[in-house]
């Protein structure tokens, strides 16, 4: 072989290799996100019955002003309508236990703030209570302290939710497309509301193709409920 033909086959193979920015744009292309603005939590219910996929799918519902309503009393003293708990069966019923999970910004134990103010320990009885009134047959995972509005933000809350997706779509033989439902009151705080669901996606995507060398397309869908 000509010292050129070599040449040409060495600059071919570093060719194939793809850049960070290749490699990004490939990350990127793995998650799709779209908002679904509705008018009450039943409602989103209702769509993610009829649309979810019946095995390779996750849901994740907010507490805060989601399952307890608009008012800001449910901060402190948080309540569930009866409509709403209906509806969570509703849930239940549709995803097997790993796939539902409860998600929110609180944190408990080491903020007096939260603790005090925010009565973080009600709503965490509260949420023990609806599970314990189900009769479900598993655990619904409680992650927490994932401050959704903060993008970038390498905390535990945030690394326990990459990690349970990881687990449950290796443990169970994932394999093409994976459907995220997500239900969460509308909120002037904070950026794009995109940026945290597509962040935990992007996560866990890499983590599946770099540590178990498994290919998925996660699709996300945000159901955004806007209180009357």
């Amino acid at each position: 072989m000509s010292t050129l033909e070599r040449e040409i086959g060495a600059g071919s193979f570093v060719g194939n290799v793809p850049s960070e920015s290749e490699k990004e744009a490939s990350e990127k292309e793995s998650v799709t996100y779209e908002a679904i603005e509705v008018n009450s939590f039943s409602q989103a219910v209702e769509q993610i019955l009829l649309e979810s996929d019946e095995n390779q799918s996750f849901c994740f519902v907010d507490f805060d002003q989601t399952l307890t309503g608009s008012h800001l009393r449910n901060v402190r003293d948080p309540q569930i309508s009866d409509e709403v708990k209906e509806s969570f069966n509703k849930l239940l019923g549709k995803f097997s236990p790993g796939r539902l999970c409860l998600t929110t910004n609180r944190g408990y134990g080491s903020s007096v703030l939260g603790n005090l103010v925010f009565r973080t320990d009600k709503a965490l009885d509260k949420m023990t209570e609806l599970l314990e009134e189900s009769s479900y047959p598993g655990t619904v995972p409680i992650f927490l302290s994932l401050k959704k509005q903060v993008p970038n933000l390498k905390i535990n809350g945030r690394t326990e939710l990459v990690n349970h997706l990881v687990d449950f779509i290796v443990n169970n033989n994932f394999e093409g497309n994976v459907d995220i439902s997500m239900i969460e009151d509308y909120s002037f705080l904070g950026l794009d509301r995109s940026v945290f669901p597509k962040e935990i996606a992007r996560e866990a995507h890499k983590k599946l193709k770099d540590e178990h060398q498994k290919e998925v397309v996660i699709g996300i869908k945000d159901y955004v409920l806007k209180h009357k």
